[in-house]
Order: C-alpha cells, then sequence, then structure tokens
C-alpha cells in the first residue's frame, strides 16, 4: 500500500470538520445574538453579510489548511494537548484574515461584535471537539495501516530458522537485528535466511558497544551519524554555562568517557536552579564546576535553540536516567544509588530489577535527614567507593546535591548524577506527568498540582523571577 496516501487521506476529513465547525459556530453565534429572529438570519439588517462572511472564511479556512494543517503531523500522532493548540493557532489566523477582511470591505456596520467573537469561540470548541470525536473513532484504524510493527532479534542467536518461524507467527512486519556488530557470522547467517523468505530487515547501528537509537541518528552530508561526545561549546543562563546536547547524546558521551569522568560530577538544572545560580553566586559556581551541567527545563533548551545551536534539547535528569538504564541493561555498567528515603530506594530497586533484569546494583544508601559527622561522612565515601561504582546516582534534592557532590569531588569513584526527585519517578513514589505535558513544557504545573503547598513558592515565584531576570538581561544587552 502506498504509505502517502495512507498517511494523508485523514487530513481532507480534518478540512471538511473545520468547515462544519465553523458554519455550526455561526449558527450558534446567531441565535445567541438574535434569539428567535435568527431564524431570518439572512436579511437581520445586514442584506446578506452574514452568507457572504461564512463563504469567505471558509474559503479562507481552506487556504488556511493547505498553508498549515495539511502540513502538521496527523491529528492521530498528536496528543491532545498538541491538537488544541494546533486549532487555537489556526483560529487566530484565521481571525486575524477575518478582521482585515471586514476592515477593507467596509463591512464593519453589518457585523455585530458578539456575533464574531462568539463564533471565534466556538470554532475552536466545535473544531477540538470534532477532531477529538474523529480522532477516537478512527486512531486504532488508521495506526494500524500506517504503523509497522518491529520483530526485535539480540545476537547471538542459537538456532536461525527458529527465529524465522517465531517472526511468522509474531505477525510483525519487519525485522530488527541487534548485535550485529559482535556477532558478525551469525548476523550474515539470519540475513541470508531472512532475505530467502523475503523478509524486510535492519540491522541496528552499534558503535563501541552501545545501540543506537533514533533519538541520536542525524543526516549529516547525506550520512546517518551520531555525535561523537558532546560538544565543548557551553550556553550561558544567568552566568551559569550549560552543556549543549540531547539526552542520547550525553547518554552516550558519559558511557564512552566513565573513566575520565570518575570523581567528577553532572548537574541537571532547570529554571529553579537556575534561578538560585542568579541569586546566589556560591551556588552558581557549584554548577560551574561540574563535568557538565545540562538544561533540565523546556525554557532553557529553548533559549539555546533560539541562539542556533543544533540539536539542543532539553536533558531532564529522569529522561537521563530511563537512557542510561536501558543502554547498561546487560550489566556492563554498575550502579549505585545514594539518597531519598529507604521506602524509595526499595520500590527503586525492584521496579528497575524488574524492567531492567540484568542492570548492575551495586549498592544502594539513604543517609540520614541531617547533616552528617565527620566519621560518617568518611564511611559514606567509603562504602560507595568499595562497592566500584561506575554511576553514583545522588538524590539529595537541589541545592544540597549539587553542594555535596562539590564536596566529594575526587573523593567519590565514579561519576555522580545529582537527579534529585529522579528516585522517586523511576520508584514509582512521585507519579511524572504524562509525556504530553512533558512535550509542551507543562511538567512544573503537573508536579505543582500533586503537591502545592511545598511547590507553589518555588514554581511560581522562580518562574516568574526567570522571566523577569531574563527581560532585565535583554535589556541590558541592547543597551
Amino acid at each position: 500500500m502506498n504509505n502517502y496516501k495512507k498517511q494523508n487521506y485523514p487530513k481532507k476529513r480534518i478540512l471538511i470538520l473545520d468547515e462544519l465547525a465553523l458554519i455550526l459556530a455561526m449558527a450558534m453565534a446567531l441565535v445567541l445574538r438574535y434569539g428567535e429572529d435568527a431564524a431570518n438570519w439572512y436579511n437581520l439588517n445586514t442584506e446578506g453579510f452574514y452568507l457572504y462572511f461564512i463563504v469567505t472564511i471558509c474559503i479562507m479556512q481552506l487556504f488556511i489548511f493547505l498553508m498549515f494543517d495539511y502540513r502538521r503531523k496527523h491529528i492521530f500522532l498528536m496528543d491532545p494537548v498538541e491538537n488544541l493548540i494546533a486549532v487555537i493557532f489556526g483560529k487566530f489566523i484565521l481571525l486575524a484574515l477575518s478582521l482585515l477582511y471586514l476592515y477593507f470591505m467596509k463591512f464593519g456596520n453589518y457585523a455585530s461584535r458578539r456575533v464574531i467573537g462568539m463564533l471565534f469561540v466556538f470554532s475552536i470548541l466545535f473544531s477540538y471537539v470534532f477532531r477529538m470525536i474523529y480522532r477516537k473513532k478512527e486512531k486504532d484504524k488508521f495506526l494500524s495501516m500506517a504503523d509497522v510493527k518491529t520483530y526485535k532479534v539480540v545476537l547471538p542467536v542459537t538456532d536461525t530458522k527458529a527465529v524465522i518461524e517465531k517472526f511468522t507467527a509474531s505477525g510483525c512486519d519487519d525485522m530488527l537485528i541487534i548485535g550485529a556488530d559482535d556477532n558478525k557470522e551469525a548476523a550474515e547467517e539470519i540475513v541470508r535466511e531472512a532475505e530467502s523468505h523475503g523478509i524486510r530487515t535492519y540491522i541496528a547501528l552499534d558503535v563501541n558497544g552501545y545501540d543506537v537509537r533514533s533519538g541520536i541518528v542525524t543526516d549529516t552530508e547525506g550520512h546517518a551519524s551520531i555525535p561523537a561526545f558532546v560538544r565543548n561549546e557551553r550556553f550561558d543562563v544567568f552566568g551559569i554555562k550549560y552543556a549543549v546536547a540531547r539526552t542520547e547524546e550525553a547518554v552516550f558521551h558519559v558511557l564512552t568517557h566513565l573513566k575520565e569522568l570518575s570523581g567528577k560530577y553532572i548537574c541537571f538544572s532547570n529554571v529553579h536552579t537556575s534561578v538560585m545560580g542568579r541569586e546566589n553566586p556560591e551556588y552558581r559556581e557549584v554548577l560551574n564546576s561540574s563535568a557538565f551541567t545540562f538544561p533540565d527545563g523546556t525554557p532553557i533548551a529553548k533559549l539555546q535553540q533560539k541562539g542556533g545551536y543544533i540539536g539542543a534539547e532539553r536533558v531532564a535528569g529522569p529522561d537521563f536516567m530511563e537512557h542510561m538504564f536501558k543502554d547498561t541493561a546487560d550489566g556492563s555498567v554498575a550502579h549505585y544509588f545514594y539518597g531519598s528515603s529507604q521506602k524509595t530506594l526499595d520500590a527503586l530497586k525492584e521496579n528497575l530489577l524488574k524492567k531492567y533484569p540484568g542492570i548492575n546494583i551495586v549498592g544502594m544508601y539513604s543517609p540520614p535527614f541531617r547533616p552528617l559527622t565527620e566519621e560518617e561522612d568518611k564511611a559514606d565515601v567509603e562504602m560507595i567507593n568499595s562497592s566500584k561504582a561506575d554511576i553514583v546516582w545522588i538524590g539529595l534534592g537541589a541545592p544540597k546535591q549539587e553542594k555535596w557532590m562539590l564536596a566529594h569531588k575526587d573523593r567519590v569513584k565514579g561519576v555522580m548524577m545529582g537527579v534529585g526527585a529522579g528516585f522517586d519517578f523511576h520508584g514509582g513514589t512521585i507519579k511524572r506527568a504524562p509525556v504530553w505535558i512533558q512535550k509542551v513544557g507543562l511538567e512544573w504545573l503537573y508536579r505543582l498540582f500533586q503537591d502545592p503547598g511545598r511547590l507553589f513558592k518555588r514554581y511560581f515565584v522562580t518562574n516568574t523571577k526567570f522571566i523577569c531576570y531574563l527581560f532585565k538581561d535583554n535589556l541590558s544587552k541592547k543597551k
């Protein structure tokens, strides 16, 4: 089946739904504005204006559809918030064009402001509702046509024919071979067998023992490529030197530089901690003394993107952890967890062993919630180092964890990672925001609703400060 037709056929239906939403919105607006007189809507002392107007904006809607909606990804592939944003964006453009039309055609005397206002409010509501109903009804059908199910083969395998039989029984569309670089003969054998059966087969990229994933692959001069390491450039926000990377890129760098990073630490700084760094030079120096400080906040990543940094993304601590756990599920890297409560650590261990059975957890410790004595601190360092951990995850919360890592720089063997609530997210003691909320940069709002008493000041006060400081700095640069 032709994938282009298969993926674009629903978009024509979206146009129809949007046009119907406009007509229904106009009818609703006229009824609410004129009541019983709306039945005689053609006259209403407007000389048929509303008929001409609805025809005109329906034509405008067509052009907006061709310019924007037709080029966007399918509504089935967008989450509800992305769909709502797309609807609002399109309707605001339509409103602007409509006002220009009324102005230049001098129809201001005929148009009721209440009707025009209600028209666009209702059109947003109806378009979104129609899309969601259609999305719910047709999404599974569309995705079953458009999505390709993949059968993964992790080498080595002992029976090639058994693999082919399992693939056939699985109902998958294609086969992905993982680990071919280390098992070339096995890979060649299974490729020959798959080819003889007409199975579409792919071989995963492998660099230095790292299974490359889609989030890090880019097209460079016609070649599929991945970054060799995190770039040396730093992006300044309030004097904090942020590294520029994607999550997979950051994980790849750490895995390939574990020995060089041993004894050093990595920070994940968000809007809250960036404001703390702006106001507290000592804490700013703590962040800048790290091997890397990654932007664990969408606004900071957006600033990097606006600054022209290609590949700049939010590198959230919990996301970094998840990718690292996936990439070390073979037990090749030793993990130690220091911080949080014993309850959270127990839940974290249970979840990680269930999700990543081969992960190598060499220790977990919940220190007392008070300042440690010199003897206690020394004992903790010896305990961590005796575990021979490659990565030491620190979950003490900001700014305590960053200060702790600086104080233990070159004393703790292994690279230290300050991930704060990452312990709770992966332990399941705190529920993380759904992916669609993370995408639109509102994860902070989701967390605020979870714990408003503790987080209200942190988020609303610091978010407001963040905006004010940015505005102030921009004014200073222009002078």
